[in-house]
């Protein structure tokens, strides 16, 4: 019977075969965090009744050209 030989050494969360790498450089990286913080309190908003769904779809847009964040694609 084999055993697992099990190792501490740090390994990627996600298998690279197939699959185009991506490594966001800082400017990249702030510019991810700042639209996704912008828009969880601007879905806050929303959900507060304090935009319509228009003025969040609209918001939405101008911070996607602002920032140009990497998942801004996936979820518009």
């Amino acid at each position: 019977m084999a055993t697992g030989i099990e190792s501490s050494a740090p390994m990627p969360a996600i298998l690279r075969i197939g699959l185009g790498m991506y490594a966001m450089d800082k400017r990249s990286f702030q510019n991810e965090t700042t639209f996704q913080v912008t828009m969880h309190l601007v879905r806050k908003m929303m959900a507060a009744k304090l935009i319509t769904e228009k003025e969040y779809r609209n918001f939405e847009q101008a911070m996607i050209r602002q920032y140009q964040p990497f998942s801004g694609d996936l979820y518009t």
